[in-house]
């Protein structure tokens, strides 16, 4: 284990606030892009997140995680997936003109699925090593407070990121953001930027971690799990609750888009939907920062459970949502949700998996947790929309049933969580 220090913490929160800032950058109006702009469905535009995290899932189970035990790559890792995705992402943007012009707006956004789909195989090897690297640098008392702090910033670069989004989605004309290849641009030096951080800063703990291997100083802390001790049968039940969890929030996250900018009830404009994604991002900035300490004081299993329940009520409440401003209320508590979530879950997952298959089983963590968030909205949100719109529902009505499906699915994986997730240890 290395003794966590300024120069870490700096370094992680940093490379969270960059990597918070792309994804608000670039994901904020991708989806409205897709579906408003170069016409595909609600289904169609769910295939960004579905096929996107299917990649990502299955290279982080089975490659990059094994890969990451075997070598100790992991600050590596890190580099060489943010650098792949960084020229990559430039790649998408020309593929995606040179469709536009010579078929189509439409095979443009299939063009862009495609191409980040790709991507994203390679992108993983980022979350794998991230993942790792935060739980190899930290004790258990540690990690709690490490992660509320760069949740937080990362919450902080995520305002950033789509405040920005904001303003250069129509510059130069409608979706002239996506159409002349400016958030492109960003997102990709802010990618570079971040593997330039991790390089510089993280190379000497990784020499040290794979020294420490090989020398066998890294056997679990006490207090810790023992791999005696491991049970499998624990962890794959959470990993069941945190993917139906995941399959019902995340299923709306691109139809709440689509809702808001609505001419009734909400009537959204760009800048509104900003500040409505903000709202979001400033609750978790708030809410990282108590997440820790508040699952050290309630325990974890209770600190998780609440941010599980808070998924089964939001969506329900956005249904009774009248204007932009209550909007901006009601989902600042999605934020809250996904502060516990993220910070939480993470440090319940460290908790079960034994130092030496950390790769491996973290790897199937984050390969849950991606596809849930990429299958929710092709299985569950899109279909439903569209096949309640194509029955002769408003928009607006399909878009309400959606929301209620998506709140009956979270409480289904909250159950399981509360009755079958029971391990031994959720704090220290």
């Amino acid at each position: 284990m290395i003794n966590l220090n300024k120069k870490i913490t700096f370094s992680l929160s940093s490379f969270q606030f960059m990597a918070m800032a792309r994804r608000g950058l670039f994901y904020t109006f991708l989806a409205l892009y897709l579906r408003v702009v170069l016409g595909l469905s609600v289904t169609g535009t769910t295939l960004l997140a579905s096929l996107s995290m299917i990649a990502n899932s299955v290279s982080q189970a089975f490659l990059w995680g094994r890969i990451s035990d075997k070598y100790q790559a992991r600050a590596s890792l890190i580099v060489i997936g943010e650098t792949i995705a960084a020229f990559g992402y430039i790649l998408v943007y020309l593929l995606h003109i040179y469709l536009l012009n010579t078929i189509g707006p439409v095979a443009a956004g299939y063009g862009i699925i495609a191409g980040l789909s790709f991507l994203e195989f390679f992108w993983s090897m980022s979350n794998v090593g991230w993942s790792a690297l935060i739980s190899d640098l930290t004790t258990s008392k540690e990690r709690g407070k490490l992660m509320s702090v760069i949740s937080s910033v990362g919450g902080v670069g995520r305002v950033v990121g789509i405040t920005v989004s904001g303003f250069l989605y129509d510059f130069g004309g409608e979706a002239g953001g996506f159409k002349s290849g400016i958030l492109f641009f960003f997102a990709s030096g802010i990618m570079l930027a971040s593997a330039l951080l991790i390089w510089i800063t993280m190379r000497t703990s990784e020499k040290t971690r794979r020294k420490s291997v090989r020398i066998g100083e890294n056997a679990p802390k006490q207090g810790s799990f023992l791999p005696k001790s491991y049970s499998s049968k624990m962890f794959y039940w959470f990993l069941i609750s945190i993917f139906i969890v995941g399959l019902g929030s995340f299923s709306i996250l691109q139809i709440l888009v689509f809702y808001v900018e609505l001419d009734s009830p909400i009537g959204a404009t760009s800048s509104d939907i900003a500040m409505i994604r903000n709202s979001a991002s400033i609750a978790t900035i708030v809410a990282s920062l108590l997440a820790g300490p508040l699952a050290d004081k309630i325990g974890r299993k209770n600190t998780l459970g609440l941010g599980f329940a808070l998924t089964v009520i939001t969506p329900l409440l956005y249904t009774l949502a009248q204007n932009v401003t209550q909007m901006i209320v009601i989902n600042s508590l999605s934020g809250v949700s996904m502060a516990f979530i993220n910070v939480v879950g993470y440090l319940v997952a460290a908790d079960l998996i034994p130092a030496e298959h950390r790769g491996k089983l973290f790897g199937q963590y984050n390969a849950i947790t991606s596809i849930s968030f990429g299958i929710a909205g092709t299985c569950v949100g899109g279909p439903i929309a569209d096949y309640l719109i194509g029955a002769g529902l408003t928009p607006a009505a399909a878009y309400v049933s959606t929301f209620e499906a998506a709140s009956l699915i979270s409480l289904i994986g909250t159950i399981v969580y509360l009755l079958k997730v029971k391990p031994k240890r959720f704090s220290a």
